[in-house]
């Protein structure tokens, strides 16, 4: 249950620090994942996928509550793809590749 779970992902260090902030004030403990490594080289922010705020497994439905009353994401946005939920379904038949992806 302490698995971390990226919920979104920026590309300014300034707006995931104000987001942190909001979340931590309402009781959530977050995690900001590399982080440093685009502040000290933004050409590689895109290469390693921007900034990854992270929250436990079991705050998950409670960030995306707070994520859309404060106007970050839309109703849409944690669902997965149809494609997505495709592609799931068949990865999860293959006990390898059924670690590696998950839909969003």
């Amino acid at each position: 249950m302490n698995k971390l779970v990226t919920v979104m992902t920026f590309n300014d260090p300034l707006e995931v620090s104000i987001l942190r902030g909001r979340l931590e004030a309402e009781g959530i403990r977050c995690f900001v994942r590399d982080g440093m490594t685009s502040q000290m080289l933004p050409i590689l922010s895109d290469a390693i996928g921007g900034i990854k705020l992270q929250v436990r497994e079991r705050d998950v439905k409670r960030t995306i509550r707070i994520l859309r009353l404060e106007g970050y994401a839309g109703p849409g946005d944690f669902s997965p793809s149809p494609l997505d939920l495709k592609l799931y379904r068949f990865l999860s038949r293959l006990p390898l590749l059924r670690r590696i992806y998950r839909p969003k």
